[in-house]
């Protein structure tokens, strides 16, 4: 275009892209042309507009500086061509003074230029110098898109590892960020305090530890704030002497405080040494990598309750174990009191206790006590609780007691009525919180059923024992999932009486769903019960497998256990199905919220009733029912057995079966669910008076 070689070199003259030449040109000139660029451009770097430079006297070429995205100055080079009517006057000056006769030829070849022409091909160069930028920036932007898509898809990847953790997060984050010189995360340690607990310089680990209270310069400003900040050219503040103690000194910072269940749990932190300032798409990317910590804290958090919950129940397997296993009280003690140590992290635990109900000889056992004491407190237990026989227990809930300058936590064991002794656990406050008078409480009873095991041996029903055991320790440790359980059992129990199926049907998936929790290996050890197992284990299939409803193979059982507690603690999942028996189940809740919704609505009146009162203009017809199929109908849809349907109406249980026959025919179905489904479906919702 420009008829004229042309070339980009960066700042010190070196060749950034090969030189272009319109004709041939000798190794040496190449050579020459790109040595003297090298003295050229240095010396012309403080020039910010476009220069017109003789490479030799009289030989002319251009050079335009342009800046790119990554704030690197660049120079256009571009000749050779002379000034008009001056082509012989510099061949006989080089030929004087240029040694190198390989530069010759590119006189010889140079073009004469018109002030006009001159500034015109300045002009073109110029524009091409734009057009190159924008092309230079838009492939930087994408090579920058490119790399950050790489470094979040690895960061988000990150998240899938099984050991991923705060920690090992944050160290990815510092190496894989440029931008971050360090990043750290404070947690609330006290009422308005808060502790740097991890913290990624290189090396530097001197943060770690610290603490700042809320509203204390940077960090605690960010935690009152409660919201993502950003603080840029900070060396001079004196909010930064928080860093500077340790010879930090952050030129930007931002902070990010993370919330969990509506409360702050701590602040993520990060800042760089060298910017100042940060580019509009690094604060973006910060709040992407704020918003993925809160996940990573949040599944760290999670793994750390499940952890801990498998202890427990771990724990609790182990006393389940000795418990059906051995009928030696004592030894059960004393595994209790190892556990009521461990769940409670109490430094010490004791018994005050009769082997037998009549007997007078008194027992005592104790972890975590020295001798004195031991022995004192021992002495203390059984002036207090066993001067006098007791036919109930001393106090009905945990209290704390004070002996030594020690408190204790002391609760009665009692099974069937009956006061065996007093269990008792160090605790380091007056007002403990009150999961730990939950916990003793639930020890205690496991207390007395042991002592009453090895009293009566075998008279106990174990397996009634445990079930009632498990529920009252899921009442402890987990009280929502037991809510949950409680819920899903009460749907269930109405959606079985809307099919009409049995009571022992219905007891059946009523004790499953209360056994859906524990390990496999716990139910086939105390629960023997094959059928329980068989559903308890197909129930946890269709978790992993929800589109496997439609097959026969699953029990029936299962699939209403998987429908009513997944309904309970994930509506939407269950909505999400399409199988027959999935869709009825919605559609009878859906009914069943109507019908709640007509029962709280005061002086409510039914509008389309025809002249029959509770049923709709024109249903009758549309179906081809009868008066007394409609009532049986309308009775099914809000849950009603056969047998019920039978003594509402006061019908014999073979006419509402005849009815139901009926029923079915007309609507075109084959059974009680189909038969729900396409009433609601129909826009219909039939209730009785």
């Amino acid at each position: 275009m420009t008829d004229l070689f042309i070339g980009i070199v960066d700042e010190k003259g070196d060749s950034f892209t090969p030189f272009s030449f319109p004709q041939t040109v000798e190794i040496g000139a190449l050579t020459y042309i790109q040595d003297r660029l090298k003295e050229i451009i240095p010396n012309s770097c403080h020039f910010e507009d476009s220069l017109i430079y003789d490479f030799i006297p009289g030989l002319k070429m251009y050079i335009i500086p342009f800046r790119l995205p990554f704030q690197r100055t660049f120079f256009l080079v571009s000749g050779f061509f002379l000034e008009e009517g001056t082509k012989h006057e510099v061949l006989n000056f080089s030929g004087k003074t240029v040694q190198d006769t390989s530069l010759f030829p590119l006189v010889l070849q140079a073009k004469e230029y018109s002030e006009a022409a001159k500034q015109k091909k300045l002009r073109q160069l110029e524009n091409a110098c734009k057009l190159i930028g924008q092309l230079w920036a838009a492939e930087h932007e994408r090579m920058q898109y490119q790399k950050k898509m790489r470094e979040m898809k690895e960061t988000v990847h990150f998240l899938s590892d099984p050991q991923a953790d705060v920690d090992s997060f944050l160290t990815h984050v510092q190496k894989r960020t440029d931008a971050l010189d360090f990043i750290g995360f404070a947690v609330k340690s006290e009422a308005n305090v808060f502790t740097v607990k991890y913290f990624h310089s290189g090396t530097d680990r001197s943060m770690i530890g610290q603490k700042f209270m809320l509203g204390e310069g940077f960090l605690g400003q960010a935690m009152a704030a409660e919201k993502f900040q950003i603080w840029t050219d900070i060396q001079e503040d004196p909010r930064t002497h928080f860093f500077k103690r340790f010879g930090l000194l952050p030129s930007s910072l931002f902070c990010a405080p993370v919330r969990l269940h509506g409360e702050n749990k701590g602040l993520l932190f990060g800042g760089s040494f060298h910017r100042a300032h940060w580019e509009e798409f690094l604060v973006e990317e910060f709040k992407f990598l704020s918003s993925l910590f809160q996940s990573i804290y949040l599944i760290s958090s999670l793994k750390n309750q499940i952890n801990s919950q498998r202890i427990q129940w771990f724990t609790m397997n182990e006393i389940l174990r000795h418990l059906a296993n051995t009928t030696d009280g004592e030894k059960l003690l004393s595994i209790f009191l190892d556990m009521s140590m461990y769940l409670m992290e109490s430094p010490a635990a004791c018994v005050v206790f009769r082997k037998n109900r009549l007997s007078e000889q008194i027992s005592f056992l104790s972890r975590g006590m020295d001798e004195t004491l031991r022995s004192v407190y021992q002495k203390d237990l059984e002036s207090r609780f066993f001067t006098k026989p007791f036919h109930a227990a001393p106090f009905t809930k945990p209290e704390v007691y004070r002996f030594n300058d020690q408190w204790f936590l002391e609760y009665p064991i009692i099974c069937q009525e009956h006061f065996y002794g007093i269990l008792s656990v160090a605790v380091d406050q007056p007002h403990p919180p009150q999961k730990s008078k939950e916990c003793l409480i639930t020890l205690a009873n496991v207390c007395g059923i042991s002592l009453a095991m090895a009293e009566n041996g075998s008279e106990m029903n174990r397996e009634h024992e445990f079930y009632h055991f498990l529920i009252d320790l899921e009442q402890y440790f987990r009280p929502d999932i037991l809510h949950h359980k409680r819920k899903a059992k009460e749907i269930a129990r109405k959606f079985c009486r809307s099919l009409d199926l049995n009571d022992l049907f219905q007891d059946m998936i009523q004790y499953a769903i209360d056994l859906i929790n524990l390990d496999s290996a716990i139910i086939q050890k105390y629960f023997p019960n094959k059928k329980i197992q068989k559903y308890i284990e197909m129930y946890h299939y269709l978790l992993e497998n929800p589109m496997d409803m439609k097959e026969e193979k699953i029990p029936l059982e299962s699939k209403i256990i998987f429908l009513a507690f997944q309904y309970e603690i994930d509506p939407e999942s269950v909505r999400q199905l399409t199988d027959q028996l999935s869709q009825a189940f919605i559609l009878f809740l859906e009914g069943l919220e109507e019908e709640e919704k007509d029962e709280m609505t005061p002086g409510k009146t039914d509008e389309g009733k025809g002249e029959d009162g509770n049923v709709p203009h024109g249903f009758l017809q549309s179906v081809n029912l009868s008066r007394r199929e409609f009532e049986v109908l309308a009775l099914v849809l809000k849950g009603a057995s056969n047998q019920e349907i039978a003594e509402k109406l006061s019908i014999s249980y073979h006419t509402v079966k005849n009815h139901m026959t009926n029923i079915l025919q007309k609507l075109g179905v084959s059974d009680r669910a189909q038969a729900i489904a396409k009433i609601y479906q129909m826009g219909y919702f039939p209730k009785l008076d």
